[in-house]
């Protein structure tokens, strides 16, 4: 078991090189069970070559409590429960791939 910190939609957060924008949290429906699926769109800057981005799904794991505690900040809290093995994560990458085409899959360890 994991906790996940929720970021709230909208939330940016910058680095040395660009900056990322949490858009949205999904909870997705898989084999009997529930993914959280936090979707969101990386920009990078670069001196030589200009921008690009990219939008990545961060995948937690799966849905053991949601929201169910709030951390000092009053920031909420969900259990997940990482998806560790290779075979399930490309079937949840192979589902994934036809909801969101072209994007950056990470899961979460």
């Amino acid at each position: 078991m994991a906790t996940y910190i929720h970021q709230v939609p909208g939330t940016e957060v910058r680095f040395i090189s660009g900056y990322y924008n949490i858009v949205e949290e999904k909870r997705i429906p898989f084999e009997g069970r529930e993914l959280l699926c936090v979707v969101g769109v990386a920009v990078v800057g670069s001196a030589c070559c200009g921008t690009g981005g990219c939008r990545f799904l961060n995948i937690p794991g799966y849905i053991l409590s949601w929201k169910s505690i709030e951390g000092p900040t009053g920031t909420p809290i969900s259990d997940v429960e990482p998806l560790t093995a290779q075979e399930e994560q490309q079937k949840v990458k192979d589902m994934l791939d036809r909801l969101f085409p072209y994007s950056q899959i990470i899961f979460q360890q």
